[in-house]
């Protein structure tokens, strides 16, 4: 038994494991907490978009030099600006700019990763390296995650009545256009965090699966923030402890979590889940007269 309790306790004993674990847990719960934001506005295609935009960024980085943060937000910054020059330019459906705009930002990505193969590694962005995280970038990290929570926090109301009603946000004198590009800055920002946990491929799920579970979950989005926050927390500490003994990606292991938990509240949820919704068709038809 103790010899079992000692194997359970080795990844604790390793420094880049315990940097693992804890840089994956606040990642995770940024990550959730936005996810809240864009599961409201209605967003998610956006999050997939701007986690392959930032890919041309962090290899320019790399190659001048520069902090790889820095490069990745301004591209996905660029990339979402873009986005928004074409859509009030053309008459193209949102979803049709999204993926002419960040597909092309992915591929000049990949094409200099392919000119420069010395400069950087297109497994690192495309998959993640939490495990060989640097102290610059740890603090990197910590700062995104920092600003992102405080600008939540002062801007909690504003951004929430913009997600839910953006018409009644403008009736009531807020400046729309700010929040919209707030938001977009927030999920650039959190996408570079998110980048060195879980890879541009999974950043998506990171930036959605909480904030879509804890909506099945509550009807109020003060609890929402905070089910969605915590299963971002858990699952990141548990999914990077996870894979020292799974000796499989940690981006991996945190994203399978995550759906796990979304499966679960999908079939269970008290009001919003699948067996919830069969018992009330169910009392339905049996309220009806014969």
């Amino acid at each position: 038994m103790s010899e079992h309790l000692h194997s359970l306790l080795i990844p604790f004993q390793y420094e880049y494991m315990l940097k693992a674990m804890w840089v994956s847990a606040l990642i995770g719960g940024v990550c959730a907490l936005l996810s809240c934001f864009i599961t409201l506005k209605g967003w998610s295609l956006m999050g997939d978009a701007l986690s392959h935009a930032i890919v041309p960024g962090v290899t320019l980085a790399y190659l001048l030099g520069a902090p790889f943060a820095l490069g990745a937000f301004f591209s996905g910054l660029l990339a979402a600006l873009g986005m928004g020059f074409v859509k009030t330019k053309t008459q193209l459906r949102e979803d049709a700019v999204i993926g002419v705009v960040f597909t092309a930002f992915f591929a000049l990505g990949v094409l200099l990763i392919s000119l420069y193969p010395s400069g950087v590694s297109l497994r690192t962005i495309v998959f993640g390296n939490i495990l060989g995280i640097s102290d610059a970038d740890v603090k990197q990290v910590a700062i995104i995650s920092l600003v992102t929570v405080a600008v939540l926090g002062l801007k909690l109301k504003d951004l929430v009545l913009f997600c839910f009603d953006p018409d009644q946000a403008r009736a009531l004198g807020l400046n729309v256009l700010a929040l919209h590009f707030t938001l977009l800055t927030l999920l650039a920002a959190t996408a570079v965090a998110a980048l060195q946990t879980v890879g541009a491929c999974l950043v998506v799920a990171t930036l959605v699966t909480p904030g879509a579970t804890a909506y099945l979950l509550t009807d109020r989005f003060t609890r929402m923030l905070a089910i969605a926050g915590s299963i971002g927390v858990a699952t990141g500490l548990t999914g990077a402890y996870a894979s020292y003994f799974l000796d499989g990606s940690t981006g991996g292991c945190i994203v399978v979590l995550q759906t796990l938990i979304f499966l679960a509240a999908l079939v269970f949820a008290r009001k919003h889940g699948m067996l919830a919704s069969r018992a009330r068709r169910r009392r339905a038809l049996e309220r009806r007269p014969a």
